[in-house]
């Protein structure tokens, strides 16, 4: 098996437990759909591998269907360049798979409409997430004969005889029927159709899943959730990579907190040496303050913006080379946002 990431420049890290090497910062394909526009979402795509980053992470139903075809045409021709992670347990229903390659007029309806973009995302964030999610997709299940389809079908799919990395998609403690996923991929991985396998989705059962399985998954993908007390570090495993998601979920609130009074705007200001009612520099700080508290693992990010690509790896850089107060940044979103919470609502 070819191994990647040999001659790049920009720091690694190596999974422990695994032979896999990989980038600290990945780039998640879940959101990049919310781009109608093929040739966009093929620059941005390049745009991530010109800046550094060689980790992709995809799934089955990202795209309803798209996100591996398009990931793996894109990965071709640098195979052994890339790290390549998918999922499998949740999949597009067969009967919306004509609608995959029509729904860039739904797409663009969506980002005129940010409101209804916000009910559309939550209703069919998965199968179980409401009436929309429902109709587009299903749970295939976590059990061997699930692995071996879903191993199959992303293997063609993104063209690739091997997968760096293959998790189980969203699992709930009760969703595990049985213990013989964990045998099959263990032989995937020992046959080299797998380099590693882990566990991806919300902290809470992901964790539960993980500790319940009868092999200790190398892998934990979580969302890590800056305003929530129970933050990536109470995750910490030294036998066990870790993969956070979801870090920018916290950028809106940060900024109407500190837009909503000039004074704690300057305040924050002096602070933290810049503008934190700007949404792309408080972005910015949240990859960096993540950057930190995932060391040995990586952060994942999405965006649709060339540009915005190349300020998240600035932002991890300058987090690696300690240019940023992060610190500042990290004392005030303590003491003023997550001591003292305000109505959050609901949150994609």
């Amino acid at each position: 098996m070819p191994e990647p990431l040999a001659d790049l420049a920009t720091p690694t890290v190596t999974f422990p437990g695994t032979d896999l090497v990989t980038t600290p910062l990945g780039f998640g394909c879940a959101g990049l759909y919310a781009e109608p526009g093929r040739a966009q979402r093929t620059r941005v795509l390049h745009a991530a591998f010109d800046a550094g980053v060689r980790h992709f992470d995809t799934a089955p139903m990202y795209g309803l269907g798209l996100a591996e075809r398009d990931l793996g045409r894109f990965a071709r021709r640098r195979r052994d360049n890339v790290v390549l992670a998918t999922k499998f347990g949740i999949a597009p229903r067969p009967a919306v798979w004509p609608l995959a390659r029509a729904q860039g007029p739904f797409r663009r309806l969506l980002r005129a409409s940010p409101a209804l973009k916000r009910r559309a995302v939550q209703s069919a964030r998965g199968p179980s997430s409401g009436r929309a999610g429902s109709f587009l997709y299903r749970a295939t299940g976590f059990d061997a004969a699930a692995a071996r389809d879903g191993l199959e079908h992303s293997l063609r799919r993104l063209d690739t005889d091997y997968l760096d990395l293959l998790l189980l998609h969203d699992p709930e403690p009760d969703s595990i029927g049985s213990d013989d996923a964990c045998g099959f991929l263990e032989d995937a991985r020992r046959s080299g159709k797998i380099r590693a396998w882990g566990v991806a989705g919300e902290a809470a059962p992901s964790i539960a899943v993980a500790g319940a399985l009868p092999v200790r998954p190398p892998v934990l993908q979580i969302r890590d959730d800056i305003l929530s007390c129970d933050r990536v570090e109470a995750h910490a495993a030294a036998d066990r990579a870790r993969i956070i998601f979801g870090v920018l979920g916290a950028t809106g609130e940060i900024v109407s907190h500190v837009a909503a009074d000039p004074a704690r705007g300057r305040r924050w200001h002096e602070a933290v040496g810049t503008d934190c009612t700007n949404a792309e520099v408080v972005a910015g700080l949240l990859l960096g303050a993540a950057a930190r508290r995932n060391p040995a693992g990586v952060v994942l990010f999405a965006t649709t913006r060339v540009s915005h690509v190349r300020a998240s790896a600035q932002a991890c850089t300058a987090a690696a080379d300690g240019s940023r107060d992060l610190d500042a940044f990290m004392a005030l979103v303590d003491g003023e946002l997550c001591a003292h919470p305000p109505s959050r609502g609901a949150r994609g």
